[in-house]
């Protein structure tokens, strides 16, 4: 086999393992947004960011660097923002959840909207039922790899519905 046909190979590799990882992205924000519709008379979906600066070469969607998901409670019209990330397992011990990068652009979200925001994360099992799901506090998630001593302060049943509580979501 000739060196082009199995870079060729290898590029092909990775990009089927990008939109596997895409797909299961979008399966379990689908999966976490149908946790909180199950309460329609308590939450509204007020925006769902599109992720669609990669489908298209060269153009940067700003609001692509956004968390997931605004959610707005109705009793009280309180707006938070929800990211979604789904993690097949652990890394060396560690959840991987985020780069840097990302988090910071999570943090100047947060921060310029004065709005809390939460990192919803499924963990094992399939995006569409996870074994375990963990929602962290922005402010609690510091690091773009979280420790156990960490994340699992933060474990909620993953076929529970969600419920807003004195600006904590749970």
């Amino acid at each position: 086999m000739g060196i082009l046909k199995k870079v060729k190979k290898a590029v092909d590799a990775l990009l089927e393992q990008e939109n596997e990882n895409y797909e299961k992205g979008v399966d379990f924000e689908r999966y976490v947004i149908e946790l909180f519709l199950k309460n329609k008379r308590y939450f509204a979906i007020h925006s769902w960011t599109r992720d669609i600066s990669n489908k298209h070469q060269g153009v940067m969607v700003e609001s692509d660097s956004d968390p997931d998901i605004l959610i707005r409670y109705k009793p009280t019209d309180e707006k938070f923002a929800v990211e979604c990330k789904y993690r097949s397992q652990l890394y060396n011990d560690k959840l991987c959840w985020t780069t840097w990068e990302k988090l910071e652009d999570y943090r100047l979200f947060a921060q310029k909207n004065r709005i809390p925001t939460f990192i919803v994360i499924g963990l094992g099992g399939d995006p569409r039922n996870p074994e375990q799901m963990f929602c962290i506090p922005l402010e609690k998630a510091k690091y773009p790899e979280l420790y156990p001593s960490v994340f699992r302060r933060f474990e909620r049943d993953p076929r529970r519905s969600f419920f807003w509580k004195s600006g904590v979501l749970h």
